[in-house]
């Protein structure tokens, strides 16, 4: 009998399926857009929040599930110090512009809250499976 490999079942997916290349596109795409926001003047930028720090966190979280998508067989670690590491050198360019420290620390800190919020369901998950 086959496996089952259909995406709701509980076998195996095959990391060349329609929707892990399409987890993966839409993974860079969100790297991309980011970077794009971050990089461009902020009067070209649309706003979709009040708040500059939840979008930045609406951002990362965004990029934080499309990443754990993207790849499965990368540890949740890596994943996340990979993100961290992104925002970190994105958010730096602002140093560049003549930001104010203060506010490069306070988007990076949204940033990592939306780097946590997506990956800390795995980590409970985990955690849970370790009872019986």
């Amino acid at each position: 009998m086959e496996p089952d490999r259909s995406l709701l079942g509980d076998g195996p997916y095959p990391v060349t399926g329609p929707l892990a290349i399409l987890a993966r596109v839409g993974f860079l795409g969100a790297l991309g857009a980011i970077a794009t926001a971050v990089l461009l003047p902020p009067e070209m930028v649309p706003q979709f929040a009040r708040s500059g720090y939840l979008e930045h966190f609406a951002a990362f979280y965004v990029a934080g599930l499309l990443a754990l998508a993207a790849s499965p067989r990368t540890s949740v670690a890596v994943i996340a110090t990979r993100l961290a590491l992104f925002s970190v050198a994105l958010e730096s360019t602002h140093l560049l512009t003549g930001a104010r420290l203060s506010v490069v620390i306070d988007h990076s800190v949204a940033d990592f809250g939306g780097i946590a919020a997506a990956l800390a369901p795995l980590a409970v998950a985990r955690w849970r499976r370790r009872f019986a």
